[in-house]
């Protein structure tokens, strides 16, 4: 039986989706890739709320003393002062490290704790939180030790409605379920893996690159009871494809242009 919604209209587009008809328009770690603001950086973050978007995304990874830190890549040395791989980092190791790629000096790394503690009213916002688990542990303690620090910053800051996690591995996915059955996860991946995913665990949805997800794929994705996320918005014409899909959730690299498309 296929879903049947009701719609509203933006900007002469009729948009249907499982997000009350409404796109929700999200920051790409805050401003986006190649904005004045690093990415993941907290003055990126809070520049991308204040300009109205409904939210961000944000990439996580894990320090050897389990502190959760907003970064993208894997490899310091590509964007800031500093080199190596965050699993193999203590936060005493890299807390003053900064970004060093042209206009980004004197921006320092974060951690999620020092950006939900200087969000006013988090509550209010949507998050993606884009899980980096670069390590190759397997092990229950690598498992638990993510897990258990992500619940920590979803718990301490009442973000159990508004934050959805974002996983590729379906271990992590598994335990994290086992934790809290109810918490909130989209499946990273190829169409076919992540829907499979979000069958297999009874997940949120499933994100990829709007290159990557076609019409049609949103449309099954839906009538699957299935949200939609997309990252790679990083013109005005990504950022219309995308909004034309009919997808949930747009992180956008250029989310002030989105967000005047959406008005």
């Amino acid at each position: 039986m296929l879903l049947v919604l009701f719609s509203c209209k933006k900007n002469n587009l009729e948009i249907i989706n499982l997000n009350n008809n409404k796109i929700g328009a999200l920051g790409h770690g805050g401003m986006g890739i190649a904005h004045t603001y690093p990415m993941n950086s907290f003055e990126s973050i809070q520049n991308c709320l204040s300009l109205g978007a409904d939210g961000t995304e944000l990439d996580v990874q894990m320090t050897k003393d389990s502190v959760l830190v907003a970064f993208h890549d894997e490899w310091l040395e590509r964007v800031s002062n500093t080199s190596g791989q965050i699993f193999n980092k203590t936060w005493a190791e890299i807390k003053d490290a900064y970004y060093t790629i042209p206009l980004y000096a004197n921006y320092k790394l974060v951690t999620l704790e020092e950006i939900f503690a200087n969000i006013k009213n988090p509550q209010a916002y949507t998050f993606f939180l884009d899980c980096k688990n670069y390590k190759p542990d397997t092990s229950a303690l690598y498992l638990n030790t993510f897990n258990n620090a992500l619940l920590k910053i979803i718990d301490k800051y009442q973000l159990e409605n508004n934050a959805y996690i974002v996983f590729k591995r379906r271990d992590l996915i598994k335990n994290l379920k086992t934790k809290q059955a109810n918490v909130k996860i989209f499946a990273y991946g190829d169409f076919d893996y992540a829907l499979a995913t979000v069958n297999e665990f009874q997940l949120e949805g499933i994100t990829n690159a709007v290159d990557k997800i076609s019409k049609e794929n949103v449309i099954t994705a839906h009538n699957n009871g299935t949200m939609v996320a997309v990252f790679n918005a990083h013109s005005k014409k990504k950022n219309k494809e995308a909004i034309e899909k009919n997808v949930d959730f747009i992180q956008s690299d250029r989310i002030r242009q989105l967000c005047k498309l959406l008005k």
